[in-house]
């Protein structure tokens, strides 16, 4: 009853800060944008913590990587643009997740998982390639890592078969549509609600891989 309890309050809060960022973006509220932003992913990291039933190799991981991608949201919310410091940040936080999701898992190569990413991926990656100009090589590294985290997290829900592998699996596909979202509307054409899309997911994406230490 507790668990379930502090579960509820949490993510309560999680989406009051979420909201209250998103608040700050449309209503042009400086200081709720900046705060909330950050403030957001650190509360789920603290979920993380607070669910950790042991502090294993596996939640270490989830923790760098929701802690870099903090680091990744602070670069992206800064007025001054610093995209390849936040690509970067969530690169390497990505890493920290495909080496989690691999963890106490041996390997297989789903093909009915693998083709309809790379597929996906692929056909993205043409819509966007023209606008990328000189970001090509960036994009280009940074979907791959995306899309086998991805392809790792599905395949440890498939080895797995838990809840918890599950949540870590929904995660890494939310955080792929995010992603997406933001490279579309950043390289190829911007839309007003696009970023209301891009934070909700991203919050969700984290929340869900959250909630895989359980």
């Amino acid at each position: 009853m507790e668990f379930t309890i502090t579960l509820i309050i949490s993510t309560f809060i999680i989406s009051v800060c979420a909201l209250l960022h998103l608040y700050g973006a449309y209503k042009d509220q400086k200081w709720l944008f900046y705060i909330f932003k950050p403030v957001t992913t650190l509360a789920i990291a603290s979920l993380c913590w607070y669910l950790a039933p042991e502090l294993s190799d596996y939640v270490w991981l989830i923790l760098l990587g929701l802690l870099l991608s903090t680091l990744g949201d602070i670069f992206l919310m800064l007025p001054k643009d610093r995209f390849i410091p936040g690509l970067l940040s969530f690169l390497v936080a990505h890493v920290a997740y495909i080496i989690a999701f691999s963890m106490q898992l041996e390997l297989t190569y789903t093909w009915a998982l693998i083709t309809p990413l790379i597929l996906v991926a692929a056909l993205y990656l043409t819509l966007l390639w023209s606008s990328l100009a000189e970001m090509k090589a960036p994009v280009f590294v940074y979907m791959s890592i995306i899309v086998i985290m991805a392809w790792v997290s599905g395949e440890r829900y498939f080895g797995l078969d838990s809840s918890a592998s599950l949540y870590a699996f929904i995660g890494a596909i939310v955080f792929l549509f995010s992603d997406a979202t933001l490279a579309f509307d950043r390289f190829k054409k911007q839309f007003h609600s696009a970023y209301g899309v891009i934070i909700v997911s991203y919050y969700l994406a984290q929340y869900f891989i959250a909630l895989s230490v359980i």
